[in-house]
């Protein structure tokens, strides 16, 4: 299977999902300052609807991300920072501007520390997602854990113990979050 296509059609069929526009105008996919070669189309003097486009992210830019996390990435993920520009809503902003800023925010040592590479977050719960790398030599045992913000916060608390198991591994993940769509 090649990652990098599994992902592309993913991101795709998840853009199309909610690429509607309403009676009113509106359309999941609009926010202000989207840079230029984002642009689909201007819906007033701030607002635009937002298209994805090829990412420029490249594997040095990756490895210096690594080098920063303290954590070898698996390929589910490279691909998954790396094959578009986006502004999706469910995982961390990627602009042409700066790519990897918002992933780079994702950074948490408490988690890293113990071998857990945060990617995502669930902003109404405040919980954040992140992949188990301590069995990384095969990326299908890469469990995908949740766990509440608040806890990383608390020095006296078990990180480990309070991670809630979500998926197998990131593919399962993936499929979940943006292929539920594709019939």
């Amino acid at each position: 299977m090649n990652i990098r296509e599994y992902i592309k059609k993913g991101f795709e069929v998840y853009y199309e999902h909610y690429n509607q526009v309403s009676e009113d105008g509106f359309c999941r996919w609009m926010r202000p300052d989207v840079p230029v070669e984002m642009k689909l189309a201007d819906i007033d003097e701030e607002w635009s609807r937002w298209k994805m486009v090829p990412s420029v992210v490249t594997e040095d830019d990756i490895q210096a991300l690594e080098k920063e996390f303290g954590l070898p990435f698996p390929e589910w993920y490279k691909a998954f920072i790396s094959t578009y520009h986006h502004y999706f809503d469910v995982i961390p902003e990627q602009s042409v501007d700066e790519p990897l800023n918002n992933v780079r925010d994702m950074y948490n040592p408490s988690l890293c520390s113990l071998g857990y590479l945060p990617f995502s977050w669930d902003e109404e719960y405040g919980k954040i997602f992140c992949i188990d790398l301590n069995d990384n030599a095969d990326e299908e045992t890469c469990a995908i854990y949740e766990i509440d913000h608040e806890i990383l916060f608390d020095d006296d608390a078990d990180i480990q113990a309070s991670l809630d198991y979500l998926y197998p591994n990131f593919k399962a993940y993936f499929d979940a979050t943006f292929l539920k769509y594709d019939d």
